[in-house]
């Protein structure tokens, strides 16, 4: 089935990642499985769809518009994979140098 917008490409980072609810102070650990220019998927997590989170990140290098170095983001939770694993989509191309 053809799509208006095609999948970005996905990059394989084992990273450390940091996120929480937004509004929450506590943050919570996990790992990141991918990363592209639309988001991130990550887990271990039980977050469920549709929410709205902050994430820290610190890729190695640039990945498309995403720069080197710790970045804080915000997105929303699209998809959960079976794993345990959840794909957030970050809202617009705003992530911060911190």
């Amino acid at each position: 089935m053809p799509t208006d917008h095609p999948r970005a490409d996905r990059v394989s980072f084992p990273i450390r990642i940091l996120y929480r609810r937004v509004g929450d102070h506590d943050w919570f650990p996990s790992r990141v499985l991918n990363l592209s220019d639309s988001g991130v998927l990550f887990g271990p997590t039980d977050l469920p769809l549709g929410t709205s989170v902050e994430i820290i990140l610190t890729p190695p290098i640039q990945s498309g518009w995403l720069a080197q170095g710790k970045q804080v983001c915000t997105a929303e939770v699209v998809r959960a994979t079976e794993d345990g694993a959840v794909a957030a989509r970050f809202r617009g191309r705003k992530c911060f140098e911190s």
